[in-house]
């Protein structure tokens, strides 16, 4: 029994490596990372955290050499934790620059941007002014002036 399978959810009795598992929408390019096209690079870090940041080389720097991306990484103190970091925030650069709309984070931005749409079109159709409405909300004008002049002479 290997380890995925020792791991279910709490609620199902499939392993977790089936629940997890989504494929990629139909055009769209999986990133991959290959050591060959990466230049890691490992330089002291700035900011609070005193003589333990100023001093050790944690800040990870990480070049794509292909499309030009550099990603630079100082959220931890540990060097191992920095790199792992670099790596995904890489990844989810070269998805945005490769995949463009298809891209996880443009997808995203697409629902959101639907679920506002949609939400809009719901407050507009809420508070819109239907005919009963605007007939008891408003005031009616008031009568013209009449153009015949009563002055009470006669001639």
């Amino acid at each position: 029994m290997n380890f995925l399978t020792r791991v279910t959810s709490v609620f199902t009795k499939v392993p977790l490596s089936r629940t997890l598992a989504t494929k990629p929408p139909p055009g769209r390019v999986k990133i991959v990372l290959k050591d060959e096209e990466l230049i890691e690079t490992f330089v002291k870090g700035s900011g609070p955290g005193g003589q333990c940041i100023n001093k050790r080389s944690s800040c990870v720097d990480l070049r794509h050499i292909p499309t030009g991306i550099r990603v630079q990484c100082q959220q931890s103190r540990s060097l191992a934790d920095n790199r792992g970091i670099a790596r995904k925030l890489l990844r989810e650069k070269l998805d945005e620059h490769i995949n463009g709309k298809l891209s996880k984070n443009g997808q995203k931005a697409i629902k959101i941007a639907k679920q506002k749409a949609k939400r809009a079109k719901r407050a507009k159709e809420k508070y819109a002014k239907t005919p009963t409405t605007v007939a008891k909300d408003e005031v009616p004008p008031p009568p013209p002036p009449s153009s015949s002049s009563t002055t009470g002479s006669d001639t």
